[in-house]
C-alpha cells in the first residue's frame, strides 16, 4: 500500500458521511429533494469553500490547475472568434452570446480564485516549515476577499450551467426548426458544446447545486427580458435589421406569442435546466459512493495538506471533522489533542 492509499484509509475512517454534501449514501432521492426547500439553501456563502475550488475526484492540484486554464482558453477563444464574425457589438443582444459569454467570466473567476488559493496555501505552508507561524490555524486558511470571490464563482457557476442548458434545448427545439442554419463548428459548439462543458465540469468539480438557486437563473431571465422590452422600445433591430432581437420576441407583430414565450422560458424551461443540474449533481454523488469510486474519490484533506500544501501528515490540518471545512480557523483542544494521538505512522 502506498503513501496516499494509507492516507487515504485513514481519511475514509474519519470521514464517513462524504462531505455532507445534498446526499450521503444512505440518502434516498425523496429526502435530497426535502433537503433543499430550507431557507439557508438560498445563500450563496458556503460554509465548506473547498467546495468551490477542489475536484471531486483525486486529480493532482497541478493537472486540475491546468484544466481550469484550458477551459478558459478554449472560451474565450471562441468568443473572441463570435465577436469578429459578427463585426459588431450587436452580437451581445442574443442569450446564446450572453450565456456563453458567462461560461468565459466563470472560468476566469474559478481559476483566478483557485490560483489565489494554492498561494495562499504554498505561503502558508512555507512560513509554518521555516519556522516563522508556529500555529496550526494559519496553514488552512482563506482571505476574506477570496470568500466573497467564492460567492461570485458560485453565482456565475449556477447561471451559466442554468442558461447553457436553456440555450441549447430552446435552439435545437424552437429556433433551428424555423430558420434553418447551417451545422458550423461555430454552431455546434455555442449550441451542443456549451452543455457539454456545463454537465462535464459538474461531474469533475465538487461545486455543489441546491434547487432554491434557480431563483437566481429566473431572476437573471427575467433583466434579458427586460433588456429584450427596452431594446424594442428604443425600436432597435437584430442582424437583420428586423425589429427583435429573436422572432418569437416579436412584440410588435406577436404580442400574445412574445409574452407566452418569456413565461414558458422563465417558469418551466429555466427551472427545468437547473432541476437537471441538481440530479446531475446526485449522480455525481451516487457515483462517488460506489465501493470502486471511493478509491479514487477526493479526500479533502489529503488534497489540501499533503497535495497543494507539501505536507506528509494531518498534524497541519485545522480539523478532520467531516462536518467542518478545512479552512476552519478554529478547533477546540480536545480535537487538538485527539488528532495528535490518532496521528499517522507512515513508517
Amino acid at each position: 500500500m502506498n503513501f496516499d492509499d494509507r492516507l487515504i484509509d485513514k481519511v475514509e475512517q474519519l470521514d464517513k458521511s462524504e462531505w455532507l454534501l445534498v446526499t450521503d449514501m444512505g440518502a434516498s432521492w425523496t429526502q435530497s429533494w426535502k433537503e433543499e426547500f430550507k431557507v439557508h439553501k438560498l445563500r450563496l456563502l458556503t460554509s465548506k469553500p473547498e467546495l468551490l475550488l477542489q475536484p471531486r475526484w483525486d486529480i493532482p492540484p497541478l493537472l486540475w490547475l491546468l484544466y481550469r486554464c484550458f477551459m478558459l482558453l478554449y472560451t474565450f477563444s471562441w468568443f473572441i472568434y463570435t465577436a469578429l464574425l459578427f463585426n459588431t457589438p450587436k452580437f451581445l443582444i442574443f442569450l446564446s452570446h450572453i450565456s456563453y459569454c458567462l461560461m468565459v467570466i466563470y472560468y476566469l473567476v474559478s481559476l483566478c480564485n483557485l490560483a489565489w488559493a494554492f498561494l495562499e496555501i504554498r505561503c502558508s505552508s512555507h512560513r509554518m516549515k521555516r519556522g516563522v507561524s508556529s500555529e496550526c490555524e494559519t496553514l488552512l486558511s482563506l482571505p476574506v476577499p477570496l470568500t466573497a470571490a467564492l460567492c461570485l464563482q458560485w453565482l456565475l457557476h449556477s447561471l451559466m450551467g442554468c442558461f447553457s442548458l436553456t440555450v441549447s434545448f430552446l435552439y435545437w427545439t424552437i429556433i433551428h426548426p424555423f430558420d434553418q442554419h447551417s451545422f458550423t463548428a461555430f454552431n455546434i459548439n455555442i449550441h451542443v458544446i456549451n452543455s457539454i462543458q456545463t454537465a462535464v465540469d459538474l461531474l469533475l468539480s465538487s461545486t455543489p447545486v441546491h434547487l432554491t438557486h434557480f431563483f437566481y437563473a429566473v431572476l437573471g431571465g427575467a433583466l434579458y427580458v427586460m433588456f429584450a422590452v427596452v431594446y424594442w422600445l428604443m425600436a432597435g433591430t437584430n442582424m437583420f435589421g428586423q425589429p427583435y432581437i429573436y422572432s418569437i420576441l416579436d412584440f410588435s407583430g406577436h404580442p400574445l406569442v412574445a409574452t407566452l414565450c418569456i413565461l414558458g422560458v422563465c417558469l418551466l424551461c429555466l427551472p427545468s435546466c437547473h432541476f437537471v443540474l441538481w440530479n446531475l449533481q446526485l449522480l455525481r454523488e451516487r457515483m462517488v459512493s460506489r465501493e470502486k469510486a471511493r478509491r479514487i474519490a477526493l479526500r479533502r484533506e489529503v488534497w489540501w495538506c499533503v497535495k497543494v500544501s507539501g505536507g506528509t501528515t494531518f498534524d497541519l490540518v485545522p480539523s478532520l471533522d467531516p462536518a467542518a471545512s478545512v479552512f476552519e480557523t478554529s478547533r477546540r483542544t480536545a480535537m487538538m489533542e485527539d488528532q495528535q494521538s490518532q496521528s499517522l505512522t507512515l513508517v
